[in-house]
């Protein structure tokens, strides 16, 4: 439910902004960060907050989690992804689709892989408020959600003009694969799973050693 409202009102908000004109970049990196903090706040307690397939691979990968919920996870966040993406051409119809109903897009001038790597280069910066914050029990657990909603909101402000400030595939690929937009999908998937790898470096460099040290 959480990522499923979270790519329904970032994408919806993308969509109006590009009908209407009226809501701008910093109207969009505040969407992001609100819901994005909101949605967190709402599900931490039921299934840690993820939202993100990037941050579910983070946390796998440095054994916070077991692969079958891992992929369980991934799962739900990915047909929610669809899900509000068909509710979006819905609302707006067929020519929302002109639009990649509300999907990123990559700037103008900006290389495929500078985009790439912008992406990669943020979700690691999220998984690493992610980690400081709610798996990192030294760290301000219960300002968390707030922590991560911050990042996604100055990432949306730096980024949306440069490669869409994404950091989460499950925010492109349903809007992609109903618009039927593939040719720069590949960012916003290797991209984000790229930053996810940052979960083994926090987990090496900050909560093994301290384990051993204790």
């Amino acid at each position: 439910m959480g990522t499923f409202v979270v790519v329904l009102i970032i994408c919806g908000t993308v969509l109006v902004n590009n009908i209407n004109q009226d809501v701008g970049i910093l109207g969009i990196a505040l969407v992001s960060g609100f819901i994005y903090g909101a949605m967190m706040f709402a599900t931490v307690h039921l299934s840690g907050g993820h939202l993100n397939p990037a941050i579910t691979l983070a946390l796998w990968l440095s054994q916070k989690i077991k692969g079958a919920t891992a992929f369980f996870y991934v799962v739900c966040q990915l047909l929610a992804s669809f899900a509000a993406a068909g509710f979006l051409l819905l609302i707006f119809g067929q020519n929302a689709k002109e639009f990649l109903l509300g999907g990123p897009v990559v700037g103008v001038g900006v290389s495929l892989q500078n985009a790439l790597i912008i992406e990669a280069v943020l979700t690691a910066i999220l998984v690493f408020a992610y980690f400081a914050t709610l798996v990192d029990r030294r760290g301000p657990v219960s300002f968390g959600p707030l922590v991560v909603g911050f990042v996604y909101l100055v990432s949306g402000i730096f980024a949306t003009s440069l490669s869409g400030a994404v950091l989460n595939p499950a925010r492109a690929l349903g809007p992609a694969v109903i618009s039927r937009s593939f040719d720069t999908l590949v960012i916003w998937i290797v991209g984000p799973a790229a930053g996810g790898l940052f979960g083994i470096v926090y987990d090496f460099l900050f909560l093994k050693k301290t384990s051993k040290n204790r």
